[in-house]
């Protein structure tokens, strides 16, 4: 069910404050409003994780900018989606997103940002993108 028909069925509803109605509504209205291209960032990972993954430098700045605005994106939406708040996942995702590797470091660099990302993933659950 796509969040816009979960919001469209929640709206009909008549007015409640009830938690385990409000909840659901939420999620859907924060889902509307953040852009993740799930195909595309499942793309990536497999990009970066994929058993014959070798990115070049040119892909992992690519990759990198990509996982950086996904990034955001979550930082957004997790607060709704996953409880208790996954303080330590996100502070590390957050900390990646700031770094910025010497090229040496970048291939270390990008497998840790997407296995960083893959960890709120499966954190969220059947939330995630």
């Amino acid at each position: 069910m796509t969040a816009a028909r979960v919001c469209a069925e929640l709206m009909r509803r008549r007015y409640t404050t009830a938690p385990d109605e409000m909840g659901p509504l939420l999620v859907a209205l924060r889902r509307s409003q953040i852009s993740i291209d799930a195909p595309a960032l499942y793309a990536d990972l497999e990009a970066v994780l994929g058993e014959h993954a070798r990115p070049t430098p040119e892909e992992i700045e690519e990759l990198a900018a990509r996982f950086r605005q996904t990034t955001l994106s979550l930082i957004q939406l997790v607060p709704y989606t996953v409880t208790p708040y996954p303080v330590d996942a996100m502070y590390l995702l957050t900390e990646l997103r700031a770094e910025r590797p010497q090229p040496q470091h970048a291939h270390r660099y990008i497998l840790r940002f997407a296995l960083a990302i893959v960890d709120v993933l499966d954190l969220m659950g059947d939330n995630a993108p």
